[in-house]
């Protein structure tokens, strides 16, 4: 008798000690990141051909709402019953209760911004918990006279990038350079970066002191002409070993030079991870 009651009061303690962590567990707020673009800059690009611009949210307590807006657009897409909606930011149903969704703005802007300007599309969301995050994203439609990345004094612009690729799987935040690759050598584990198919129009091999001697548009197309297509690259990527490369992509009409200042891999059970990290000029 005295044992069972023992037992029972042990199992009340427990309860109560679960009850009690799960009440104080702390939710994980959002999180709203740009995939392959710095998000508080204005991405370009050419009236009713615009290139791919993927936003990804991070919502752990899962998604209870998820607003877009610009000008009089405005539609919650986590409960929105109309389907016209989704294919214009890549989706195929509603996003409640997801913990993980990338959206492609490139058919909104094709298709809801007519004329060139600069516009503003505001995101929020809000998870089951009431916690929520919130961006603006800043897109400037040119049209086809303009080029790509072109300030008034005709200077290249320098942005940060970040490409990781686990396995086979895509290679996240390269989308806005139409480039992708594959691992051809386990050693070093060095990569066949490449023209992703209708990605990519040029990739060219450049020396490192070119990057720093990119300064103008002007210059950066004339070593995109002047340079001859490889069509694919090799990069040694374990220990740091591609940091260096400098390289001019042609994608959607967009001019860009990049140069690799770290590289790293790691194992993980899905495979090994490829992390290429650097700047590039457009």
């Amino acid at each position: 008798m005295f044992q069972s009651v023992c037992v029972r009061y042990a199992l009340f303690l427990l309860l109560i000690a679960s009850a009690s962590n799960t009440m104080g567990a702390e939710s994980i707020a959002p999180r709203i990141t740009a995939q392959g673009f710095d998000i508080s800059l204005a991405q370009e690009g050419m009236l009713g051909d615009f290139g791919p611009v993927r936003v990804r949210f991070e919502v752990p307590d899962r998604i209870a709402e998820l607003y877009i807006k610009e000008r009089s657009y405005d539609v919650d897409l986590a409960i929105t019953p109309d389907m016209a909606h989704f294919p214009l930011f890549g989706l195929k149903t509603q996003v409640r209760q997801l913990t993980d969704v990338t959206l492609n703005f490139q058919n909104y802007i094709n298709e809801k911004l007519e004329s060139t300007g600069d516009y503003t599309i505001e995101l929020r969301v809000i998870d089951r918990k009431g916690n929520s995050a919130s961006a603006s994203l800043q897109v400037r439609v040119i049209d086809s006279s303009t080029t790509v990345g072109q300030s008034d004094n005709g200077a290249v612009t320098t942005n940060p990038f970040r490409f990781v690729r686990t396995g086979s799987s895509p290679v996240i935040g390269a989308e806005q350079f139409g480039i992708t690759w594959r691992t051809i050598e386990s050693d070093s584990v060095t990569i066949e970066l490449k023209q992703q198919n209708n990605g990519a129009q040029k990739l060219i091999e450049l020396s490192a002191s070119d990057f720093d001697e990119i300064t103008t548009i002007k210059a950066l197309e004339e070593k995109t002409s002047s340079g001859n297509d490889t069509s694919t690259l090799q990069l040694a990527t374990a220990g740091d070993k591609a940091s260096g490369t400098v390289f001019v992509v042609v994608n959607q009409n967009g001019h860009y030079v990049l140069k690799v200042t770290r590289s790293a891999t790691s194992v993980s059970p899905r495979g090994t991870t490829v992390t290429l990290v650097g700047e590039y000029k457009h």
